[in-house]
């Protein structure tokens, strides 16, 4: 059951499973954590700055969406939760992108960090090797890790509006990546040139 409301989903808390909440506070409510069974949240927090260390009561979550303007600090405590297979932040700093010290434990499978200010992705960023869906559009990307070869199971990346000037060519030891989408990049005319020759791909 989704609910729109904190007051009134602490209410049956126990059977709460999706909330949709606005927060105005830079902190996160205490209350927000006490729903043992919480599978999806979809979060507005404009003022929010950083997420707390401990997790735990998130065990059960396994998609969050998040937009929050004034972010501070780093997504790595969601990096373990154990069944968090969809993350989708907007509009949200990420710069730099920090994940779990020690490892991830995350299965993740669909991730979107849109307009984060991303300038680079960190080496680890390989360790995510169960995405399947990856979209980074709107970032200041230049390059990617060379660790991106060991994200076996992307399917679909999207990388438009970055600033990337040479085609990664890490995307093509990706064996089973079927969409690739790369529009509004620096490249210019003659790299668009060799990627349309080298790899059949049309750059607008």
């Amino acid at each position: 059951m989704m609910f729109k409301n904190l007051k009134s989903a602490l209410e049956e808390r126990e059977s709460v499973t999706a909330l949709k909440l606005s927060v105005k506070d830079k902190n996160l409510p205490e209350e927000l954590f006490h729903f043992p069974h919480l599978r999806e949240l979809y979060l507005e927090a404009p003022a929010l700055t950083e997420l707390p260390s401990d997790m735990n009561a998130w065990r059960e979550l396994t998609l969050l969406q998040l937009r929050a303007p004034g972010f501070k600090g780093s997504l790595a405590p969601l990096f373990h939760l154990p069944k968090l297979t969809n993350l989708k932040t907007a509009e949200t700093p990420l710069h730099p992108l920090r994940l779990a010290i020690g490892g991830t434990k995350a299965p993740l499978r669909f991730l979107t960090l849109k307009d984060a200010g991303l300038q680079s992705l960190p080496e680890e960023f390989g360790e995510l090797s169960t995405i399947e869906e990856l979209h980074l559009p709107g970032n200041l990307l230049k390059s990617l890790p060379a660790s991106f070869a060991d994200l076996k199971k992307l399917k679909w990346i999207n990388l438009d509006g970055n600033e990337l000037e040479v085609f990664p060519e890490v995307l093509a030891k990706l064996p089973l990546l079927k969409h690739l989408s790369i529009d509004g990049n620096s490249f210019s005319e003659v790299e668009k040139e060799r990627i349309q020759r080298k790899f059949n791909l049309t750059v607008s």
